[in-house]
């Protein structure tokens, strides 16, 4: 698959002419923009109860993307059946989304930059460590100032909307 795909609209406003930087991204729109990215395969063969998550009805504007990119092994959710739709995304789940889809599409990332420690380095999840190292090292993700990376903030439109800017025209 071509990372580099036309660009279309993979990430919707939240409203008619409103885009609403400023609200955090939940984990159903991150699934949602990549599986249109990724050119909406079809799911016919499977349901949604194959994809194990109990709080993910089959009639959901999200459904047929968490269900790819469940069956892709993009996502795995919470454990005991959750994959929390409307949770906001946080940094670190971010980046190892991001990394699942590149991995997925058999994309490398480059490495233009050093990595350089956050101060907050230690909050950093150790499932999430080499993702977010390596988006970093990428020029994808940035911290926040001050050398913080915030791990467990949530990430807005906007910020997504520039990293997925970033990691789409490498």
């Amino acid at each position: 698959m071509n990372l580099h795909a036309p660009s279309t609209a993979y990430m919707r406003g939240t409203a008619a002419a409103q885009f609403s930087p400023n609200i955090p991204l939940t984990r159903a729109m991150i699934v949602t923009i990549l599986y249109r990215h990724a050119g909406s395969p079809d799911n016919s063969q499977f349901t949604i109860h194959d994809s194990q998550f109990d709080d993910v009805a089959g009639d959901t504007w999200y459904s047929d993307a968490v269900l790819w990119a469940a069956e892709n092994g993009i996502v795995s959710g919470y454990g005991g059946g959750l994959f929390g739709p409307d949770d906001n995304i946080t940094r670190q789940d971010l980046a190892v989304i991001l990394m699942r889809y590149a991995t997925l599409t058999e994309y490398s990332l480059p490495e233009i930059r050093e990595y350089q420690s956050f101060t907050d380095e230690s909050d950093i999840a150790g499932y999430a460590r080499e993702s977010v190292e390596a988006f970093f090292r990428a020029g994808i993700i940035n911290g926040k100032g001050d050398g913080i990376f915030d791990p467990l903030g949530q990430a807005t439109r906007a910020e997504v909307a520039a990293m997925l800017h970033r990691f789409l025209a490498l």
